[in-house]
């Protein structure tokens, strides 16, 4: 990640900021404009066209602005702007974390230090019927807009980009684009960071702010150097409202909690019902309450569990056919998770001849539209599981086949996966890299897990040769990504 890591002295300064006046809360808020580079999974060699995207953002520190990672995202050039900066000044990303939509920069600029106080995050949740004040550069205009509105409801709900859930704000504020990233203030503190507004068609003024809690995680998470997101829950259940079902597991009227239909791993079992969720009581609609007399889904009670050093399990109770019992389950994001995503378009790839290969993310799969969950791959059982891989990985057809003699008569599909190669199979695709690299045979064959994938028999002989040829042809720059130059090198 470029630039440094927020420190954690910085960290509790961040946390202890004071109440500010209405004056400062203004001179907090800055103007970010961006120069975007996506890649795709297709083409994880490449670079599209740069184009220019705009958003919002806060000061939370001193040279610190906290924004939406889809404001930043796969950024080229990052520039913030405010009416006490004569020329935009140059930022440096710190932080993301796309599953929470939230981005950290950062600036050494002494003059925008000095002339862009720092404002504070509201510990806890704002009260419901509160009123906000959001700030932000919305398509338009070139001066700062400002809205206000009433808190309706806070909810665990919908807050990154790829459907994970957080802490999130629903507030009656007009919200448009370029406001993403700009603060919604309340009693001189940050109540929460805009990050989305509903169709106007369907929703008359209605947006979203990620909570302070959200931020506050983050930003945790940034002074250690490991972005990863809220904790999941990998429980799947139903609720225990329906009154055949709760005599047949004999629940009582004092009992509440919802029935287990499944947990990959164990140790819950079919039909358990679960009581007590990291602390908190679970009702028969599998809800807890929290602050009082909110009720929120029960992914919050471990969406909120902290993974530390001495905390790696949460706490749960259950009864099974009747009988109480206490137990803990394994805490993890979904960082680590077998068909993940990697952060900010940096796809790792090889290019072996006429084929492209990478490790198989959620990206892809969404990029080809999921064609081999009909094939009957084996990934399938994966797309669905948030454990930790343990260094698993599925290697996978990047894109098409690159035109080049050697590959006469073959066709692949983006996203087939790699089943073995010269009836080797691998564990991630570091092992696939270097086994390709020391590899003396004559024939190289790949065999794939996909029904009815061709089966690809190159030369090795030819294999250079056609990989120079391929690279110039279509102004690819490096055979591989710069994170498996080592291990394609033999270092």
């Amino acid at each position: 990640m470029p630039g440094i890591l927020l420190s954690l002295p910085l960290l509790a300064a961040i946390i202890a900021q004071g109440t500010a006046p209405d004056a400062d809360l203004r001179k907090s808020v800055v103007n970010i404009s961006v120069k975007q580079e996506l890649r795709s999974p297709t083409t994880p060699w490449k670079r599209e066209s740069p184009q220019g995207i705009g958003g919002s953002g806060v000061v939370i520190a001193p040279g610190r602005i906290l924004t939406n990672a889809h404001v930043v995202t796969e950024a080229s050039e990052i520039m913030i702007e405010t009416p006490q900066t004569p020329l935009p000044i140059q930022a440096q990303l710190l932080g993301i974390d796309p599953t929470r939509d939230l981005a950290l920069l950062g600036t050494d600029d002494a003059d925008f230090i000095a002339k862009h106080p720092a404002v504070g995050l509201l510990e806890g949740l704002p009260k419901d019927g509160s009123r906000v004040t959001v700030m932000g550069f919305p398509m338009g205009g070139d001066a700062m807009s400002t809205t206000s509105g009433v808190i309706s409801r806070t909810e665990w709900a919908p807050v990154g980009n790829r459907g994970e859930n957080g802490m999130r704000i629903q507030v009656d504020a007009a919200v448009n684009s370029g406001n993403s990233g700009g603060p919604a203030f309340g009693e001189g503190k940050i109540v929460g960071l805009a990050f989305s507004g509903l169709d106007q068609a369907h929703a008359d003024n209605i947006s979203y702010l990620i909570a302070t809690e959200e931020i506050q995680r983050f930003l945790d998470q940034v002074a250690v150097g490991a972005v990863e997101g809220n904790t999941v829950k990998n429980i799947y259940v139903q609720t225990l409202e329906n009154p055949a079902l709760r005599a047949k597991l004999g629940a009582g009227s004092d009992v509440s909690g919802v029935v287990v239909i499944d947990q990959k791993g164990g140790p819950l079992q079919p039909w358990d019902i679960v009581t007590r969720l990291n602390g908190s009581a679970v009702d028969n609609k599998g809800q807890i309450t929290i602050e009082g007399d909110r009720k929120v889904s029960l992914d919050c009670a471990v969406g909120r569990f902290v993974i530390s050093d001495t905390k790696k399990n949460y706490p749960i109770e259950i009864l099974r056919q009747g009988k109480p019992m206490s137990l803990e389950l394994p805490a993890y994001t979904r960082a680590g998770r077998v068909i993940g995503n990697p952060v900010d378009g940096e796809y790792p790839y090889l290019l072996y001849g006429p084929l492209a290969f990478s490790p198989l993310s959620m990206d892809l799969i969404d990029a080809v539209q999921g064609w081999m969950v009909v094939r009957q791959s084996p990934m399938t059982a994966f797309l669905n599981d948030d454990r930790p891989s343990g260094g698993k990985e599925f290697v996978a057809v990047a894109s098409p086949l690159l035109s080049n003699p050697v590959a006469r008569g073959y066709e692949v599909i983006p996203g087939q996966t790699v089943k073995s190669v010269n009836g080797k199979q691998f564990n991630n695709f570091a092992e696939f890299v270097a086994f390709l690299r020391n590899l003396k045979d004559e024939y190289v064959v790949f065999e794939f897990n996909e029904e009815r994938c061709e089966r690809i028999v190159l030369r090795r002989a030819d294999i250079e040769a056609a990989s120079e040829r391929v690279m110039e042809s279509n102004g690819i720059r490096r055979q591989c990504s710069k994170d498996i130059q080592k291990v394609w090198e033999g270092q």
